[in-house]
């Protein structure tokens, strides 16, 4: 008996560990699977919504740079076979479906992603890398904002880049890298023509910067922290969901 109560204890960490970081995967429309990871009282996509439909069936237009609309995707870098692995980029209104922003947490706005989840607004992903930062076996050295190496994927980033890497960027030792589990790509971006593939990304919230655009929060290769940019509406930028709970 008391083997067994050893064994047990041994073993209630990584018991733990599972249940606080994991919850479940998620299924789009499209057939599309996602794994999932807890990060304080949130539940993430570990990977950039690839949907072509809205959870009703409605169709997406493929865009290209030369072709802007409200309503639509780009493949990463213009490359189709990206899309599996780094997800597709969206426009603003596309990834909001014409709901009216938002700063509540959570968000209210489905737009987007699968039924039971939703686009999270600027609030929740600060929220997010809060509670990143505040834990000491996440971040990066001291500074509660060096968040982005814990959140960055170990692999896809460029380290041939002109601009010299701050200490605990992403760059620094990617085998390092993504600690808090959200495994974020560089997807680069669309405006006006493809950028940041294998450099930087940047993420949809559902929150208004102007009538012309909405702050994404950007992850960049050479930096420590994530920017917050406000960004045209009409540009292509990735969306990870967050679940209703």
């Amino acid at each position: 008996m008391r083997i067994l109560w050893l064994w047990m204890v041994l073993l209630m960490p990584c018991w733990l560990s599972a249940q606080l970081t994991d919850c479940g995967t998620v299924t789009d429309i499209d057939g599309n699977q996602y794994q999932t990871v807890r990060i304080g009282k949130q539940c993430w996509m570990r990977s950039n919504l690839r949907v072509t439909r809205y959870a009703d069936g409605t169709m997406l237009v493929p865009l290209n740079e030369n072709r802007l609309t409200e309503y639509g995707y780009f493949f990463p870098d213009g490359d189709a076979s990206l899309a599996p692995k780094y997800g597709l980029l969206y426009t603003w209104p596309t990834a909001m479906r014409g709901h009216e922003t938002s700063e509540e947490v959570p968000s209210g706005v489905q737009g987007i992603c699968p039924d039971g989840w939703h686009l999270p607004s600027n609030y929740e992903w600060m929220d997010l890398e809060d509670a990143v930062g505040y834990n000491e076996a996440l971040r990066c050295g001291t500074d509660v904002n060096y968040v982005a190496k814990a959140m960055a994927s170990k692999e896809g980033w460029n380290t041939n880049v002109e601009d010299v890497p701050q200490p605990c960027s992403i760059l620094e030792d990617v085998s390092a890298n993504d600690k808090a589990g959200m495994n974020v790509l560089p997807a680069g971006l669309c405006f006006m023509g493809f950028y940041g593939y294998g450099t930087e990304t940047g993420f949809w919230t559902a929150s208004d910067g102007s009538p012309e655009t909405s702050p994404i929060h950007r992850f960049y290769g050479p930096n420590a922290t994530v920017e917050i940019n406000c960004t045209p509406k009409e540009a292509g930028a990735s969306v990870r969901c967050v679940k209703n709970e």
